[in-house]
């Protein structure tokens, strides 16, 4: 779609399920995104684009249960088991000391340090005056009062973000709001809100790890007030939920190759979902050997609590919890 008078569009995207969110929003945005060009899109020599540019659309999704099975998508770019650990705070040793980070740091050549984590920002979100814990916050709030709309954590540090160069942090916001079911189930609400995403390569793996880390919020919440509760349904906002034009050729069939495209191995929704995944499926052929598999990883120097963490959520899914 060419943009006219210079609006973006704005898509709402229901779903039961996130692989069904998921190829649906692959599907309106390949279809009705704008054109644009971001920053990656590469050069060759001359300073000409080699991609063609991205396609973007401001897209809200409301998936209903995110826990539907099958619940993980046959599109992963990541190590999912992996990325799971890192949204409950496994990797939090490796971000800069704040005071590093404003006295001015190379970002392109971090290494495994980083700026930030998601984690990190919530559960240690820094200040000049020290770290908020938010998640504490949260869990606190809702078990006091579950009638709050207070419940809300952000990832948005001005006084360090507009010192990088090179990224800041995509996920902004997460709020829980909570309801009473007609079983007087308490049943929190989750709603992220997110400044850019790679809808290809990204979103799905994103979705998988925040609802993750979003359910052991709640069990805490069960834990302390002793009453039955469960996460609810997902609400996801991205200001700019993007294909880039790099991986266009992942969905364009190549008549040259016969190389098939996206939408001629998935040619509707139906056949997305049916290639997805169950909850069990996923835990025993790749999300457990992987939370398996870091453990050895010494790159990331993990601390005792880390290892515990990790270690914790193996026994988790070992005597049957589903990631």
């Amino acid at each position: 779609m060419k943009i006219k008078h210079g609006i973006i569009p704005t898509v709402f995207i229901g779903a039961d399920s996130i692989p069904e969110a998921h190829y649906k929003a692959i599907e309106a945005v390949w279809n009705h995104g704008v054109e644009k060009r971001t920053q990656y899109d590469r050069k060759d020599p001359m300073g000409d684009y080699i991609d063609p540019p991205s396609k973007e659309a401001q897209v809200l999704v409301k998936i209903n249960d995110p826990f539907k099975d099958p619940r993980f998508p046959p599109l992963s770019f990541c190590e999912r088991g992996k990325y799971i650990l890192e949204l409950l705070g496994v990797k939090d040793n490796l971000v800069i000391p704040m005071d590093e980070i404003l006295a001015g740091i190379d970002e392109m050549n971090l290494g495994t340090q980083w700026p930030y984590t998601y984690h990190q920002r919530m559960s240690a979100y820094p200040t000049r005056m020290g770290t908020v814990d938010q998640i504490e916050s949260v869990i606190d709030r809702i078990s006091t009062d579950s009638n709050t709309r207070r419940a809300v954590m952000t990832t948005r540090a001005p006084v360090i973000d507009t010192q990088l160069k090179e990224d800041i942090p995509c996920l902004g916001e997460m709020h829980f709001r909570c309801l009473e079911d007609e079983d007087k189930t308490l049943v929190v609400n989750l709603t992220t809100i997110w400044r850019s995403r790679d809808l290809f390569k990204a979103w799905a793996d994103n979705v998988i790890a925040i609802t993750y880390f979003g359910r052991k919020i709640v069990e805490e919440i069960a834990n302390r007030t002793g009453r039955e509760t469960r996460l609810g349904g997902y609400t996801d906002f991205s200001n700019s939920l993007h294909i880039y034009g790099q991986d266009f050729s992942h969905l364009e069939k190549d008549e040259a190759s016969s190389k098939k495209g996206f939408f001629d191995v998935f040619p509707n929704v139906e056949s997305y979902v049916k290639r997805s995944w169950d909850s069990e499926t996923a835990r025993d052929v790749e999300v457990l050997p992987q939370m398996e598999a870091i453990l050895y990883e010494p790159l990331w120097k993990f601390t005792d609590s880390d290892i515990q963490t990790i270690r914790g959520e193996i026994d988790f899914l070992k005597n049957g919890g589903k990631p």
